[in-house]
Parts: structure tokens; sequence; C-alpha cells
């Protein structure tokens, strides 16, 4: 399939698709025919779009993913990696889930300082 036939498969851009491949998440297309620049994709380039963009949507970087993929694709990852994998993605989300709270609760405060009229300024420069 070319390009277009991959990216409108799976979900994803033609930029995007190129931009796996300059990555070295997919292997170089192959170009059957010298006399164009069209390249085919297989069917297991899409099927690791597809584990790409699963990743992704589970947290995990391009960076992990590439660490990762060949092996997890062959199943060659032992299911107790993946896991480990996964938990230790879990730690990251409930970190970052745990510094947003914060920081809402940062924000919200500001904005009632805002609203009710107080202000953070120095009461002695205000005075002058």
């Amino acid at each position: 399939m070319r390009i277009g036939e991959i990216a409108s498969r799976s979900g994803v851009s033609r930029d995007t698709v190129r931009f796996y491949e300059r990555m070295g998440l997919l292997s170089e297309a192959a170009q059957p025919h010298l006399s164009n620049n069209y390249k085919e994709y297989s069917a297991l380039a899409l099927r690791r779009i597809e584990l790409i963009t699963h990743a992704k949507a589970l947290g995990f970087t391009l960076k992990e993913i590439a660490g990762v993929i060949g092996a997890w694709e062959q199943e060659a990852l032992a299911p107790s990696k993946k896991r480990l994998l996964i938990r230790e993605k879990i730690r990251e989300v409930e970190s970052k889930a745990h510094s947003l709270s914060v920081l809402r609760l940062a924000l919200s405060e500001a904005l009632d300082k805002v609203e009710s009229g107080c202000s953070d300024e120095d009461p002695v420069r205000q005075a002058g």
C-alpha cells in the first residue's frame, strides 16, 4: 500500500508516516519501481503504526516506544517486562496528576485573590 493508504488506514498523517520512518520506528518502505518515487508499505508497517499510536495513547514517548517496539511487536518482550514498563508509566502519570492538582489549586487561589480585589503586591509599595 502507498503512503496515502497507510496513513488513511492507520489514522495518522502522511507526514507522521515519514517522520516514523526517519526516526527508525518504521522500516524503510520498498520502492519497487525505479521509474517513480512511490513507496510500498507492508501490512507489518500498518501494524507497527497502530502499535505506536496505541503506545502513545498510553503515555509512552516515541523514545520509549523505539526502545521496545521490535520486541513488543514480536512478543519477545516478556509479560513481566511489559507489566514493569506499564507500572512505571502509571507511576509517572500519577506523579503528573499530582503536580497538575497542585498547580490547579495554586491557580484557583490566584483567581480567588484577583476576584476579591486582593493582590500580592507589597502594601508599602502600594501606599507610596
